[in-house]
C-alpha cells in the first residue's frame, strides 16, 4: 500500500481527547510503523543535514557557492510531513492549539506526550479507585449494578488499560455486599468462574432470589398465618373447625364434635 493510497481511519479511529492518549498512541504508532515511519516520531531518524556546504578543496569557487537543501533532506522532509499531517488531522482544536507552529513530527509528538500522558494516567487511577470501591447500592437492581461496573471496565479498555479476566470477576463479585454473600464466597472458591460465565450466573441468582421473595410475598397475603374459627350446627352435632394454612393450596382442618372426638381432613 503506497501512502498516496492509505486510508489513515483504517489504522487511528480515535481523535486524540485528555482521556484517551493512550490508546490514540498505540494506533497512531501502528501507522507511523507500517509505513516505515516510526524513527520520526521517535527521533531515531533525525533530519539529515539541511544545507549543501561548499567543497573545501575547490577554493575557485568558495566565494560564489550557494547553499542548496540537500536531496536527503528533502527526501526526509517530504516523509515527515506526510506523517505530520496525519497526526494533525486525528486532533481536536484543544489539541490542535498545542502544536502550532511546530513543523516537525516528533516535535508534535513530544508535545502531545507531554500534555496528555500525565492527564491519562490520573485518569486510570481514579477508574481503578471506583472500580476497587464500587459496592451495589440497596435501591439498585443487579442489572443496572453490572452496567455501572462493565462502564468502568469499559472505560479503562477505551485507554488502552483493560482489566484482567480474573480481577473483572474478583472486582465484581466483592462489589455486590452482605446480601450476596453466599454466593460470592462460593463464586470465589477455585475453579472460578470466567467473566462472563459469573454474569450468566449471577442474573440466574437474582432471578431466583427475586422469585423466591415474590413467591413469598403472595403466599403471606393471601393466607395470613391465623387460624380461622367457626361453628356450623348440623342436627344434633356441633362441629368446631379451625383452618391452619400449611401452604398455599393446603389447609388443615380440626374438627371436633359434641363426643369431644378430634380428628383433622387435609383439604
Amino acid at each position: 500500500m503506497t501512502s498516496l493510497s492509505l486510508n489513515i481511519s483504517n489504522f487511528i479511529t480515535l481523535s486524540l481527547t485528555p482521556t484517551n492518549y493512550p490508546l490514540w498512541r498505540e494506533q497512531a504508532l501502528a501507522l507511523a510503523e507500517s509505513q516505515d515511519l516510526v524513527g520520526h516520531l521517535t527521533n531515531d531518524d533525525p533530519p539529515p543535514p539541511q544545507y549543501t556546504t561548499p567543497n573545501s578543496n575547490d577554493t575557485t569557487n568558495t566565494e560564489n557557492f550557494v547553499p542548496k537543501l540537500t536531496d536527503e533532506f528533502i527526501a526526509w522532509r517530504k516523509k515527515d510531513n506526510l506523517l505530520r499531517g496525519w497526526i494533525i488531522g486525528t486532533l481536536f482544536e484543544e489539541a490542535l492549539r498545542l502544536v502550532v507552529g511546530l513543523d516537525t513530527t516528533h516535535a508534535i509528538w513530544t508535545a502531545l506526550k507531554d500534555s496528555y500522558a500525565e492527564d491519562s494516567q490520573e485518569y486510570e487511577f481514579t477508574l481503578h479507585q471506583q472500580i476497587t470501591y464500587l459496592r451495589k447500592e440497596d435501591d439498585q437492581s443487579i442489572g443496572e449494578h453490572i452496567r455501572t461496573f462493565q462502564g468502568l471496565c469499559d472505560n479503562l479498555a477505551a485507554i488502552g488499560k483493560p482489566v484482567p479476566d480474573k480481577e473483572k470477576v474478583f472486582y465484581l463479585l466483592t462489589s455486590l455486599g452482605h446480601e450476596y454473600e453466599t454466593f460470592t464466597k462460593t463464586m470465589l472458591k477455585p475453579p472460578r468462574p470466567s467473566y462472563s460465565e459469573l454474569i450468566s450466573q449471577l442474573q440466574s441468582h437474582d432471578q431466583r432470589r427475586n422469585w423466591f421473595s415474590n413467591h413469598s410475598n403472595v403466599h403471606n397475603s393471601s393466607t395470613p398465618q391465623v387460624a380461622f374459627y367457626g361453628e356450623q350446627q348440623r342436627s344434633r352435632a356441633r362441629v368446631t373447625y379451625m383452618f391452619f394454612p400449611l401452604c398455599q393450596n393446603h389447609i388443615f382442618l380440626i374438627v371436633s364434635n359434641q363426643d369431644q372426638q378430634t380428628f383433622g381432613i387435609n383439604v
